[in-house]
């Protein structure tokens, strides 16, 4: 009998203190660009503000690519 095995990999999302850790910025910061509608793309679960790392990750290439091209 052959055993399959599927490996799932499953990152959750980070809060506002996650991404200022990845970021090296303050918290205050994030919430000043979610105010102003900058930054990478943010959810709301209920009260809690919550960033997809993927979404977070293709926002920094993005910025990465507009700097390039300029």
């Amino acid at each position: 009998m052959e055993a399959r095995v599927k490996v799932i990999t499953v990152e959750g999302l980070w809060t506002p203190d996650d991404l200022g850790t990845f970021l090296g910025i303050p918290v205050k910061t994030l919430r000043d660009w979610r105010f102003k509608g900058y930054g990478p793309q943010w959810l709301r679960l209920g009260k809690h503000v919550r960033y997809d790392p993927e979404t977070v990750r293709q926002w920094i290439d993005s910025l990465n690519a507009s700097t390039e091209a300029a």
